[in-house]
């Protein structure tokens, strides 16, 4: 790529400035007037400014998250723990503000506490929570672009610090799902020096979405290969290095119905990746995914039953995990007189690959072929301001290590919130 350098390019960026009402004002939970959307990964279950969200070209969302956990058996170790999160939004519509059409500037940043139930009970590849920083604390930038829709033709740009999991590899019936397992796939999520510029690290890009006609699109992006920095976790960086590269995403996507999405992509880097087998370095990494998700069955309204189910493949030189597979199953309004209630059930497997196994071997350690992962959930706007969501998940071979039983985690997430117009 052109625009690669040997010398390293950091730009550091502040994000106490996008925090400064979050010690006085609550934040935002199931608000009816937005759509469900994705943020924080496609799985986070906080709602992305829409661009007509309402009558202030200026508005601001708060939301505090919280998640109390109950490590029952296996993994690391038993125990409690509870994980918090705080995410404000400011989304500035440059159409209602300017007369700028089409155009929207989003800022979001983000406070997590360094309790972790992956790394500090589970030790599984496919992470139980969302909004778990793997045992740091953060307080940063997130996401910082500016987007440019060009009704006419179809076309729409997007350029900043962005998180590329919120709109690639993924269908609206995974979002009701914590693990990492239903983000998109695994494969992909688990590549790269500091895995793809999703959260909670991500990095400056370049995307392109193009509307072919009314049920086809393509869309693609170019990012920095390395989202923020290996050696420091809690400081935005943007590496414009060789040895990082860039990172390629191209996905095809064919939606005929509001319920139904078919998918396929192809993902690449450009930068220096250490071989699995250990014999040295290699430039170059890349991997697929296939999926998609339909309406199964349909009741009055919004409710009925969604399915979903993806495919995900890497390449075993040089990444650990080299397939993996997603599959569930959401039921919207699962009762009449609650019908935005969500229940789901689902199944995530993970395996690596045969470069990886006997380098392990070579030193002497045996792991497992692969990591199941089944989650089950139900999902419940109290109120305007309140969402309840129960959680249960048991891991089969956990992290591929013999040495760990079985794990079953017992949970339950919370959100408050707030949209403002200012």
């Amino acid at each position: 790529m052109s625009f690669l350098a040997k010398t390293p390019v950091k730009l550091s960026l502040l994000s106490a400035c996008v925090f400064l009402a979050t010690a006085t004002c609550p934040a935002f939970a199931d608000d009816a007037t937005l759509p469900l959307g994705a943020t924080q990964g496609s799985t986070l279950h906080t709602q992305q400014i829409a661009p007509d969200a309402g009558p202030s070209p200026y508005q601001l969302k708060l939301q505090y998250t919280g998640e109390a956990w109950d490590n029952a058996a296996g993994g690391l170790h038993t125990g409690t723990m509870y994980m918090q999160n705080v995410d404000a939004q400011m989304m500035v519509n440059t159409d209602k503000a300017f007369g700028w059409t089409g155009g929207k500037v989003f800022l979001e940043g983000f406070y997590n506490s360094s309790r972790s139930a992956d790394t500090q009970y589970v030790t599984s590849v496919q992470d139980p929570s969302v909004i778990d920083t793997s045992g740091a604390t953060m307080f940063r930038l997130y996401q910082a672009y500016y987007d440019q829709n060009f009704a006419s033709t179809g076309t729409d740009l997007l350029l900043g610090i962005y998180d590329i999991e919120t709109e690639f590899g993924n269908t609206k019936p995974m979002n009701l799902f914590f693990n990492g397992a239903y983000a998109w796939t695994t494969t992909l999520d688990q590549s790269g020096p500091n895995a793809p510029s999703n959260y909670p690290n991500t990095s400056l890009a370049f995307r392109a979405h193009q509307q072919i006609n009314k049920d086809w699109s393509v869309q693609g992006v170019v990012a920095d290969g390395e989202s923020d920095s290996v050696k420091h976790p809690g400081v935005n960086a943007v590496e414009f290095q060789r040895k990082y590269g860039a990172l390629l995403i191209g996905e095809v996507d064919y939606e005929p119905t509001k319920h139904t999405k078919i998918m396929a992509g192809y993902w690449g880097y450009t930068g220096k990746f250490n071989k699995q087998d250990g014999m040295g370095q290699i430039y170059g990494s890349n991997g697929g995914y296939i999926g998609g998700a339909t309406r199964l069955y349909e009741l009055e309204g919004r409710r009925g039953l969604d399915g979903f189910a993806n495919i995900g493949l890497a390449d075993s030189t040089t990444n650990e995990n080299t397939k993996s597979l997603n599959s569930g199953l959401t039921f919207t309004g699962p009762f009449v007189e609650r019908p935005t209630d969500k229940v789901g059930l689902a199944v995530g497997l993970v395996g690596n690959g045969s470069d990886y196994r006997n380098a392990q071997a070579a030193n002497g350690v045996i792991v497992h072929k692969y990591e199941t992962n089944f989650e089950a959930t139900y999902r419940a706007p109290i109120n305007s301001w309140l969402t309840v969501q129960p959680d249960v998940q048991y891991w089969i071979n956990p992290g591929y290590d013999p040495a760990l039983k079985n794990d079953l985690i017992v949970g339950i997430h919370f959100e408050i919130g707030h949209l403002f117009n200012l």
